[in-house]
């Protein structure tokens, strides 16, 4: 147990040695750690769940796929090409942040969730209606680059234009423009919201009704709806916004 601990610990500490570096260090380094790390969770949780999806989906009896149309020619190759293309634009956005945090780690519990709560409200209200901006006439062209899946895989998930993923990416500097932030708390959401993408657009639904199943059936069905339909559900987690405006479906 005592073993556990200290190799927890020394992972702990790796980390944060790794975060202070990247703090410190020049530009450009700091600019390949961000595309590594980007490149890393998109590729490595992409090809993870792409994976499992066919699994599950062989005979239908676990899961299914939403849409069962046939993808575009060379679909996948597209969409993995503009993914890159994303990462590049995440790490080079990842850039301000280095300029704008408070610190690494929150000093407390309760600041921690407090830059939790405030980040969750912040960006649900920032995807909404950056969402629906780029469904505007100024930007519906570079937004159509996401839409051309209309079946979507999790390959898809950012097949976007470069300005829609520096749209993306500037979330965090915006908000830390104007609330106290620590890094750590940016890092997470960011991974978490890689992962959480790449799942939305899975295309799966489980054939089940346990409470996990149908929430990510939820999830699925919805942004599913949105690539057919096109202007409904705009949301990224929470359909507040969606109901508020009549845009949920």
């Amino acid at each position: 147990m005592l073993r556990i601990v200290l190799s927890s610990l020394d992972l702990i500490g790796k980390f944060l040695y790794l975060f202070e570096f990247w703090i410190q260090t020049n530009w450009f380094i700091a600019f390949l750690m961000s595309l590594t790390i980007n490149l890393s969770v998109y590729l490595v949780t992409a090809y993870a769940i792409d994976f499992i999806c066919k699994i599950i989906s062989r005979d239908n009896k676990i899961a299914q796929y939403i849409d069962n149309r046939p993808f575009k020619k060379g679909q996948k190759s597209v969409e993995i090409k503009n993914g890159f293309i994303a990462c590049i634009m995440f790490a080079f956005v990842s850039l301000f942040a280095r300029e704008l945090f408070v610190g690494v780690i929150p000093l407390s519990i309760t600041d921690l969730l407090i830059e939790v709560l405030a980040f969750i409200l912040f960006y649900e209200t920032y995807s909404y209606w950056v969402h629906r901006l780029l469904h505007t006439r100024p930007f519906r062209k570079a937004h159509s680059v996401h839409h051309y899946s209309v079946r979507t895989s999790v390959w898809s998930a950012y097949s976007v234009h470069p300005l829609e993923a520096v749209l993306i990416g500037m979330s965090a500097p915006i908000f830390m423009l104007m609330f106290p932030v620590h890094l750590i708390v940016i890092f997470a959401f960011h991974i978490f919201g890689v992962v959480f993408t790449l799942i939305l657009h899975s295309n799966i639904k489980f054939n089940s009704n346990n409470f996990f199943c149908q929430l990510i059936n939820r999830y699925t069905q919805s942004h599913a709806a949105h690539h057919v339909i096109g202007n409904v559900n705009f949301g990224f987690v929470n359909a507040f916004w969606d109901r508020c405006f009549k845009t949920n479906h």
